[in-house]
């Protein structure tokens, strides 16, 4: 696995993935990274060995708390929280611990996987009741936990809003909000293809577009001549030599964060204030936070962090709004029109990114599932999951502290390179979803 600048963080980095991540091997995460048991950052002041910085967040056991406590190592914005929360009681409880599934060739229960892939917190509703949550290794319900990109379906969703005002146009040109990404992959293309992931974007070799945007963001050490902001960021990115004759789609952390830049330009407001004022305060029992670099802006791609109870309302909210009949309310609008049904499956399965999701298409920073119930989904790095199953009123969220930092691919053709082991993979999860299904009332 190659190394990508900044060197001396990867140096640190690559023996601890590849402690972790012997390929096919499942690592019981509780035996070797539960952060408290282990004294991550416990006393005052916390032991010099036991101290998480920037330098070795990334690295188990720190990696676990790192997602846990974002905001005590980078500046953090907030998202304020609703004045009535949605209900979220608990249900009659669904017998899962005996739950087995295949993967690869193991098969696993489901504590078993939720350990081998590093899970934080896993909660199951069903009709909008509480049948299964766990809590493991040290996390707890009231802590906050990194979204990384399920942060994207965040800013899609907000876009949808914006788009369904009349505010936004999608077959604009992202560069008629934002004159300074004209000539840049994202400003020469639509709103819309920003938001399907279908810009070919070119990102410098020693800046992949997730440890690029890390740096400049301020979440790891960052070489001289890395952009130090989101902003300078998305101006480094090219457009291919030449284009391609077909649509492509090239999963990146470029196209939101140029979206979030368009949606301030036109409100006048943040992101965080916007998620406040049209996402957050519909539902959420607590206040988020997000991420933001050293000009305050925020990490639209993957900054966001909540509760797993929140993330929880977040999708029961997304699934009550997906199947009410009344759609009055401007958040109902904004998610009829970020979920609407979208045909790029072939787009995806041709992409090295898309070979795990098979048969998904994708819209608005969300993937769509296809498999005859309609279900959605949105994922993030280190294992974040959310799924919404609207006829069967299934929700289950996943947050999770799954070490990969292999950087990603560079440009639309390139394979992205992979750290994951087979139980932290769409296909894992997909067969944990099929055997949970049937157990359900």
């Amino acid at each position: 696995m190659s190394c990508t600048p900044p060197e001396a963080f990867c140096k640190r980095l690559l023996p601890a993935l590849l402690l972790a991540l012997v390929s096919g091997q499942t690592l019981a995460a509780s035996d070797t990274s539960d952060p408290i048991r282990l004294g991550v950052m416990q006393g005052f002041p916390p032991a010099a060995d036991k101290r998480v910085t920037r330098q070795n967040a990334f690295e188990l056991p720190n990696l676990r708390w790192a997602l846990r406590n974002a905001r005590a190592l980078t500046p953090t914005t907030g998202i304020r929280r609703a004045p009535s929360p949605l209900a979220l009681d608990a249900g009659t409880p669904v017998e899962l611990e005996h739950l087995r599934f295949t993967v690869g060739e193991q098969s696993l229960s489901l504590p078993e996987y939720l350990q081998a892939t590093f899970t934080d917190g896993f909660i199951v509703l069903h009709r909008g009741k509480r049948v299964y949550e766990r809590y493991l290794d040290s996390f707890s319900a009231d802590q906050p936990h990194i979204w990384a990109s399920m942060t994207k379906s965040v800013t899609g969703l907000l876009a949808a809003s914006l788009v369904a005002e009349g505010t936004l146009a999608p077959d604009a040109r992202l560069s008629s909000y934002v004159p300074e990404l004209a000539g840049t992959p994202f400003g020469e293309a639509t709103l819309q293809q920003n938001l399907d992931m279908q810009v070919e974007a070119v990102y410098p070799a020693k800046m992949p577009p997730d440890i690029g945007l890390f740096a400049a963001a301020g979440l790891v050490p960052r070489a001289a001549d890395m952009p130090d902001n989101i902003y300078s960021f998305l101006q480094a990115a090219t457009l291919p030599a030449q284009a391609s004759a077909t649509p492509i789609w090239y999963y990146q952390n470029g196209s939101p964060e140029a979206v979030a830049w368009a949606m301030r330009r036109v409100t006048g407001k943040s992101w965080s204030t916007l998620v406040s004022e049209r996402i957050w305060s519909q539902f959420a029992e607590d206040d988020a936070y997000s991420q933001v670099d050293a000009l305050g802006t925020e990490m639209a791609s993957g900054g966001l962090s909540s509760t797993l109870r929140d993330a929880a309302r977040f999708a029961e909210a997304i699934r009550l709004a997906w199947t009410t009949t009344d759609r009055s309310s401007p958040f109902a609008q904004a998610v009829q029109l970020a979920l609407q049904p979208n045909d790029n499956q072939a787009l995806i399965a041709q992409s090295p990114k898309g070979k795990d999701r098979s048969g998904y298409a994708y819209r608005d920073y969300w993937y769509q599932k296809h498999d005859g119930d309609g279900s959605i989904e949105a994922a993030g790095r280190f294992g974040q999951r959310i799924y919404i199953n609207p006829k069967r009123e299934l929700v289950i969220v996943k947050m999770s502290s799954a070490p990969d930092m292999a950087p990603r691919a560079t440009s639309a053709g390139a394979a992205p390179a992979s750290t994951r082991q087979a139980a932290d993979t769409t296909t894992a999860f997909n067969s944990m979803v099929s055997a949970l299904l049937p157990a359900l009332p």
